[in-house]
């Protein structure tokens, strides 16, 4: 999603550095299987030690802190009036009316973009 709300294609998210990888569902579980092959060859002292620096890295930006804030927060403003109006909208119209008011203006995926259903994944890889 971009900072005004609107919501990115996968080839965006790639170009930006969002994402490793955008592809066509039908290369998407090839892709997965090989990258998860090259991860297998990593010993796992090293990819702990990995995990762990990423983690710290997390933690020296502040990532504690923003959850604590945004907890805060969202206690605060569920009080206000615009969230009180939202609430009792979604208690006369449903929730799903109150999602779709709130987020129209954006375009959001829940204005009724769904996932193909047909792209369904074997979770099972082939390795095991």
């Amino acid at each position: 999603m971009t900072s005004s709300g609107g919501a990115l294609t996968g080839k965006q998210a790639e170009e930006i550095g969002l994402i490793n990888h955008a592809v066509p569902f039908d290369q998407l579980e090839q892709l997965t299987h090989d990258l998860c092959r090259r991860l297998l060859t990593i010993p796992l002292n090293q990819l702990t030690a990995m995990k762990l620096v990423v983690n710290q890295a997390y933690a020296n930006m502040g990532l504690g802190s923003t959850q604590l804030v945004g907890s805060l927060l969202d206690g605060m403003l569920r009080n206000t009036p615009e969230a009180l109006e939202f609430i009792e909208f979604a208690e006369k119209e449903g929730v799903p009316a109150a999602v779709a008011r709130r987020d129209g203006p954006f375009a959001d995926y829940s204005q009724g973009q769904r996932p193909d259903p047909t792209h369904v994944v074997d979770v099972k890889p082939p390795w095991a």
